[in-house]
């Protein structure tokens, strides 16, 4: 992907985040306006129950891979830009006290809003999908901290003009992902993605079968699963301010993106998933836990705790929406899976979050914290087990000339082209002959360990080989 096609969509992107209501602190800004919490819940809830249930429906079906959906689906993709962008334009009117805001009205406008949602983030996965891991969490970070800071500057506007940038926000990011593919520098993007997803469909099509999809979705993607999770759960819990002005979740947000970018521009002998869900996020967790720990003993005030929680949670987070960016750029599964998937959670542990947090008062900390306790005890349990299977080899090509590394790409490429192998064969080729196991494969490329098997079989069987040991000969010939 060139830099104008990323930062066009890193700039649409943002306008998406900066709006979703799905978000909490972009609805904050409207109930300011609205003054009318009750009016508000006949918003959220249905907006979170359509959602769930919306996404939870396009997940079994793209789990049962049946293709009688394809026009359906289809259908209303085309539709769900204009209906979601009439019922959010509908919806900040009424907040904003332009219209009469009449309780059944805003309750279809959540409703329709939480419908459509599915669809439009479905979208978006697709027109990311040529991003690898490192790329997509670039792509977060920049999106994230412009969201924030977008988020931040509508609460200088007067009522009028938040209305206006809102619903203009809105409209682009809801249309952008079916108006940027049409533009001619995305046109290649588009055309190598269909030629991967193709070959990707072709190799595993004997594995998709539902009972066996979901159990190797949720092995692959099982750290971002978790981690949404409970960021959405704990942003409807706990709901903080700063600066009398600011929500937490808006500071968190910039402050987590600046953090992460840099990471992904680290080297590393181990996958980029496993540097920054085994690496920096216990990391994170153990300093979080030791700051909560000795708050009290050093009087650390509530809000520097909460803006620390927040933050950590806005990493995990960032982190998470990589990873299923990732996840589609593999090609595993498919981008509806993915984020339908991704969304029917969120949307679920919102509303348990949201329920739970009406019974607790403002002035009660312990349950966000016992949360974020329990989460990070969890991220540095997977971390120590992690590093005690130590999926990764002592090989490493760092220590060789780029003649070295050069001469190991064209005999791979060779030896792919000599027996017909796929893009996605001739890949895993490349670290099989450096000596990576599967497992270190699978997390690299963000698959389930059963696929790099099937590959590997494949592989051999097309060369004439039985091992990687034969492998590895070959290639240092």
């Amino acid at each position: 992907m060139n830099r104008i096609s990323f930062g066009a969509k890193a700039l649409t992107l943002a306008a998406f985040f900066s709006t979703m209501p799905i978000y909490s602190p972009n609805i904050a800004l409207l109930q300011q306006y609205l003054n009318d919490d009750g009016a508000m819940g006949l918003f959220v809830m249905p907006l979170l129950a359509s959602s769930a249930l919306a996404s939870a429906g396009i997940f079994l079906c793209a789990a049962k891979n049946t293709g009688r959906l394809k026009k359906p689906f289809a259908l209303c993709s085309s539709i769900v830009p204009f209906l979601y962008s009439a019922c959010m334009a509908g919806f900040v009117l009424i907040a904003c006290r332009m219209i009469l805001g009449l309780s059944p009205l805003i309750f279809m406008f959540g409703a329709a809003i939480g419908f459509c949602f599915p669809f439009l983030t479905i979208q978006w996965g697709k027109q990311l999908s040529s991003l690898d891991l490192r790329q997509a969490l670039l792509l977060i970070c920049a999106t994230c901290g412009t969201a924030a800071a977008i988020n931040w500057a509508f609460g200088f506007l007067r009522f009028e003009a938040l209305a206006a940038a809102f619903i203009a926000m809105t409209v682009i990011g809801s249309f952008s992902p079916s108006v940027l593919p049409k533009l001619s520098i995305f046109r290649h993007d588009e055309k190598d993605e269909a030629a991967e997803s193709k070959e990707a469909m072709d190799c595993e099509k004997d594995e998709r079968r539902a009972s066996l999809l979901i159990p190797r979705f949720a092995s692959v993607l099982v750290p971002a699963l978790v981690g949404l999770s409970v960021f959405a759960f704990h942003m409807g819990v706990s709901r903080a301010l700063v600066l009398d002005s600011i929500s937490t979740e808006t500071i968190g947000n910039i402050i987590a993106s600046l953090a992460l970018a840099p990471l992904c521009f680290v080297k590393s002998k181990r996958p980029v998933s496993v540097l920054l869900f085994s690496g920096a996020a216990p990391i994170v967790a153990t300093a979080l836990l030791a700051c909560m720990g000795i708050a009290n003993d050093i009087n650390l005030g509530d809000g520097v705790v909460s803006t620390g929680i927040y933050t950590f949670f806005c990493m995990i987070a960032q982190i998470s929406l990589a990873l299923g960016i990732a996840g589609t750029h593999a090609r595993e599964f498919t981008a509806s899976m993915i984020w339908s998937g991704f969304l029917a959670l969120f949307s679920a542990f919102s509303i348990l979050g949201i329920s739970l947090g009406g019974f607790l008062s403002n002035e009660q900390p312990f349950m966000p914290q016992a949360i974020t306790a329990l989460y990070c005890a969890y991220l540095v349990v997977q971390s120590v087990r992690s590093l005690w299977k130590n999926d990764s080899t002592s090989c490493s090509d760092g220590s060789k000339t780029n003649d070295e590394r050069e001469g190991f790409s064209s005999r791979c490429e060779k030896l792919a082209s000599e027996f017909s192998l796929s893009p996605r064969e001739t890949e895993i080729v490349a670290y099989l002959g450096r000596g990576h196991t599967c497992s270190y494969i699978a997390k690299t490329l963000v698959i389930s360990e059963s696929t790099v098997y099937t590959h590997a079989r494949n592989i051999y069987r097309k060369i004439g080989i039985g091992s990687k040991e034969d492998l590895v000969q070959i290639l240092t010939k």
